[in-house]
């Protein structure tokens, strides 16, 4: 664990005639590596920020005050479970999920074999990023030879290439599949503790919607738990665009590339993977530069440009309220969270950043 002094930056930033404080308060001292984004722990005074060249956590206590301190942790196989991790959502008590931007590859050249998706993991951190003794010889005997599957408590594994995650409900969550340019919906339902291996209960419903990823830039989503709508960066249309989760029906059902290891190891089906029929993006916000993060707050939206720089913020009606320019350029910015209207704080990955914008 590492103390850290707070870094204040000019007066740079500008919205209209005024100027916003930039304050770097985390860098790669405390582990920032391409950081893609980051979310705050509901419950605890912690800050998370996932790191998409190393697969890692930097968790950051008491963040912004004099007793700030952080934290790095590589799980013991994050090279699949976290390979070129996106986003970060918090869910459940105790739990959050992660996405990524791999093809499971293990950190190797070459696209790898594409069994990758979101992960589910503790929050607990007894139990994040380290490994479960029980498990690691469950594992072993199951696979025959040496295995530790570190702390992950679930992963489905139909999505590569992942370039968004939001919390739904329980262990529900949505992402932006920037592989096949879906928006899916995965529900992990009973987590199978950390560090095993049953990811046969599953399930995964399918929106095929249409969305484009751009490599090297986040697609985050926000989910509205009061009008079950989905807000989308869709980053290669240049829009946000939005989802209502609430309409469809169940439509044709999918093989699953778990299905065969789920019956010959555990004597079930493996995970439910279906389309889902009815659904369609609406544009919200269009002829945007490259939109990225993505934070919901008080009936506002909140989007960070890769290609500009800038912060814009909007009603959900699309119009714009406001724009910043952090004035960082092109391939700096990715996630945004929002805890008051005076105070926002992004990721920049391009400079290995965590920054707080008082407005």
């Amino acid at each position: 664990m590492r103390a850290v002094a707070l870094i204040v930056l000019a007066l740079v930033a500008s919205s209209g005639c005024r100027k916003v404080k930039i304050e770097v308060v985390g860098s790669e001292l405390d582990g920032l590596d391409n950081p893609t984004d980051l979310a705050f722990n509901p419950e605890a005074d912690e800050l998370w920020v996932v790191n998409k060249d190393d697969d890692s956590v930097s968790i950051f206590d008491a963040i912004g005050t004099g007793e700030q301190t952080s934290t790095h942790i590589v799980d013991p196989y994050a090279l699949h479970f976290m390979e070129k991790v996106t986003s970060i959502a918090f869910g459940a008590p105790g739990t959050f999920a992660t996405c990524q931007d791999g093809r499971n590859s293990y950190n190797q050249p070459g696209p790898g074999n594409d069994f990758t998706g979101p992960t589910l993991w503790s929050s607990d951190r007894d139990i994040f990023g380290e490994s479960n003794p029980e498990a690691v010889d469950y594992v072993t005997d199951l696979f025959g030879g040496p295995a530790d599957l570190g702390s992950h408590l679930d992963m489905l594994h139909e999505s590569p290439q992942c370039m968004g995650i939001a919390w739904e409900e329980g262990n529900a969550y949505w992402v932006f599949d920037g592989f096949n340019d879906d928006i899916v919906r995965y529900d992990f339902h009973e987590d199978h503790g950390a560090g095993y291996d049953d990811h046969c209960d599953g399930e995964i419903q399918r929106w095929q919607v249409g969305v484009t990823r751009i490599p090297d830039v986040v697609s985050h989503l926000a989910y509205d738990a009061s009008s079950g709508l989905l807000y989308v960066a869709d980053t290669g249309a240049n829009r946000i665009a939005v989802l209502d989760t609430t309409v469809g029906s169940r439509g044709n059902s999918l093989p699953s590339v778990e299905n065969g290891g789920c019956q010959a190891t555990y004597g079930v089906p493996g995970p439910d993977h279906y389309l889902w029929e009815g659904g369609e993006l609406v544009d919200l916000v269009t002829d945007l530069a490259y939109p990225a993060g993505l934070a919901l707050f008080e009936g506002k939206l909140y989007v960070t440009e890769n290609y500009t720089g800038r912060v814009k913020i909007f009603d959900l009606e699309g119009n714009e309220l406001d724009v910043i320019d952090t004035e960082l350029g092109e391939g700096a910015l990715a996630g945004i969270e929002v805890v008051s209207e005076d105070e926002v704080w992004l990721v920049n990955g391009r400079d290995h950043e965590l920054l707080r914008l008082e407005l």
